[in-house]
């Protein structure tokens, strides 16, 4: 199950149509491809399930419910609660090394900045997490 939290409506839709074309079960047969997006962090960690494999998560995440912007780094936290072996990918514009560093002392797989091959490396690091799951078979 890969997982995509993006607040950005368009960049959400291309990167999930990207992922789909990337992985499904004609190129990975051993694995069923489950791949879910959501616009708002609340959403997804109420949605959040157990056996998550993997979640690209965006930094900074408007939350038009209460007006207010959730980061990466309070995500991260909550749903390592849901899904503790989930690897997570942060992709974001932020440029601060600290905040970069405390997030993968969090867990974090990796961190993308967002540039225009955002969406390449996302899929190689998806790729590398995908086949580090096939030497466990």
């Amino acid at each position: 199950k890969i997982v995509i939290v993006e607040d950005n409506l368009y960049y959400n839709k291309a990167l999930t149509k990207y992922l789909n074309t990337l992985f499904n079960s004609s190129v990975y047969p051993q694995f069923e491809f489950e791949i879910k997006s959501y616009l708002t962090a609340h959403e997804c960690i109420e949605e959040l399930e157990d056996d998550t494999d993997i979640m690209v998560l965006d930094y900074f995440l408007i939350n038009d419910e209460e007006s207010d912007i959730l980061t990466g780094m309070d995500i991260v936290k909550e749903a390592k609660k849901h899904c503790a072996n989930c690897e997570i990918i942060i992709v974001s514009s932020q440029q601060n090394a600290h905040v970069t560093s405390e997030l993968m002392k969090q867990g974090v797989y990796d961190y993308i900045d967002k540039t225009v091959s955002t969406k390449n490396r996302i899929g190689s690091v998806v790729q590398q997490i995908i086949s580090s799951k096939l030497f466990l078979f």
